[in-house]
């Protein structure tokens, strides 16, 4: 569904699978105005080193859909879990977006060499912009103040192997890959309630082996919060 405008600025139109509810379509709706005025989404809209892309699951059909195999956008894609389908953006060839020049990207991690091979060998990286939804968070007995408990550490491993399978798809666009080895590194507890953007792009190719790095970053603050190290290896 479209979302009439708020102010001067659109909301974002957001596809959502059939099997949500008119109801829940209608309980999002300030959670899509709050995406829409991200600054960083308002960046990837209005620059020019991106293009929008509509989210699709499986990848390659020609919707979004909801099955139990998927946990991410089946299972879990409740309004307490995972109530918005995530936007995406692709990089346009030989672009980074704006937000990565950040100095919690560029003073923390040494990796622009990387990331320059990555628009050399024309694989354009991507960035999606999620909600992690209350219902996300790992039960736990320890007082954690006023702050929401994190988020499952396994969930996010399947966020991020999400979008780094898409980023190998594009480097085997006639092959399946799967995923070999997915190093995750935990930097901060993610907590549930908050907005995260999460970037990914391929560091190499070795034969039927791509390398793919990706971050997960709190779209108000830019903190870096989970850094993913992933290789995919082509079906033969």
């Amino acid at each position: 569904p479209s979302i009439s405008g708020l102010g001067d600025r659109p909301i974002i139109p957001v596809d959502m699978p059939i099997e949500f509810t008119r109801e829940h379509q209608q309980q999002v709706a300030p959670l899509m105005r709050q995406l829409a005025n991200l600054e960083v989404v308002r960046g990837l809209m209005d620059g020019s080193d991106c293009a929008r892309e509509e989210f699709h699951w499986p990848v390659g059909m020609s919707r979004m859909i909801q099955t139990p195999e998927t946990l991410v956008y089946g299972a879990l894609a409740t309004i307490d879990d995972f109530p918005l389908v995530p936007l995406l953006f692709r990089w346009r060839s030989g672009c980074t977006p704006s937000h990565l020049n950040a100095p919690a990207y560029s003073d923390s991690f040494k990796e622009r060499a990387q990331l320059e091979q990555s628009a050399a060998v024309q694989v354009p990286g991507l960035t999606m912009v999620q909600y992690l939804g209350e219902g996300l968070k790992f039960a736990s007995t320890v007082d954690s103040g006023s702050d929401p408990a994190a988020v499952h550490p396994g969930v996010m491993a399947a966020l991020m192997d999400d979008i780094t399978a898409r980023v190998s798809f594009s480097n085997a666009p006639d092959k399946a890959t799967f995923t070999a080895n997915l190093q995750m590194d935990y930097l901060a507890p993610v907590s549930g309630g908050r907005f995260v953007v999460m970037d990914a792009w391929m560091t190499a190719t070795e034969g039927r082996k791509t390398f793919v790095t990706a971050y997960l970053a709190d779209a108000l603050s830019g903190q870096i919060l989970v850094r993913t190290r992933s290789l995919f290896v082509k079906v033969p």
